[in-house]
């Protein structure tokens, strides 16, 4: 079962009970651009795509998990990397690489490319192999952008893409929102937050919500502070504000 924290963090949980969190961040950071709330979860395993702070947080997760860098097997789970570099110039604009994950459990494949930069080669895309789902960075300036994103979904195949790392009003870094990977997509399922069996998620591209992002866009609307709330589940970055879409169709 997955469920979609915030950013680019996840929380996978397999049938015997054991819970994996990947890419965990650490809360308020980047002098209040990134001002997503603590995550705190009981997990048995931490994943790392790399080293960065709003991917590779440890300080908040209870139950002293096993944390996997690069690489993992037993009788239940396999967790394997595929190296990448965080940028288009080779690794040297955004600190280095990404170890993209490919995660097997339950019968299910899922990879999670982290931070990846660059254009993936034939290569990498054979060694990150078929997946169930492809969890994609989408927002540009620090990961690939919207049009490399898609691409690379195109390439991929996987039965399901999520997209992640877009901009939010809990993010406010100088990356897109989900907006313009939605426009190439053309067609795509938008579902509220909640933890979903992998198996059960609609194919093609899927948004989900993250689980704090609806809360603070009612927050920020009683405060006064500029935002204008318009749906709890679907809304678009016009350059000024967040304004209104469709559940279905960004506008």
């Amino acid at each position: 079962q997955l469920e979609f924290i915030a950013h680019a963090t996840f929380l996978l949980r397999l049938d015997s009970g054991r819970s994996i969190v990947i890419d965990p961040y650490k809360a308020h950071e980047f002098n209040g651009r990134f001002d997503y709330p603590t995550f705190a979860p009981l997990c048995d395993f931490a994943v790392i795509t790399h080293e960065h702070i709003d991917h590779a947080w440890l300080g908040d997760l209870r139950g002293n998990p096993v944390v996997v860098r690069q690489a993992w097997c037993d009788r239940e789970l396999r967790i394997s990397s595929v190296f990448a570099y965080h940028d288009a110039f080779g690794g040297t604009k955004f600190g280095g690489y990404v170890l993209m994950k490919v995660i097997e459990a339950d019968g299910q494949r899922l990879c999670h490319l982290g931070d990846v930069g660059e254009p993936l080669s034939d290569a990498q895309i054979a060694a990150l192999g078929h997946c169930d789902v492809a969890i994609v960075p989408i927002g540009g300036f620090y990961t690939i952008d919207a049009h490399a994103a898609h691409a690379l979904a195109t390439r991929l195949a996987a039965r399901t893409t999520i997209p992640c790392h877009f901009k939010t009003p809990l993010c406010t870094l100088p990356i897109a929102d989900a907006t313009p990977f939605l426009r190439l997509a053309g067609t795509y399922t938008h579902i509220p937050h909640a933890t979903y069996p992998i198996d059960s998620l609609p194919p093609g591209i899927v948004l989900l919500d993250d689980a704090f992002t609806p809360n603070k866009i009612s927050a920020l609307r009683a405060m006064g502070t500029g935002y204008v709330l318009v749906s709890l589940r679907a809304y678009a970055w016009c350059g000024t504000g967040y304004v209104l879409v469709s559940l279905r169709a960004y506008a």
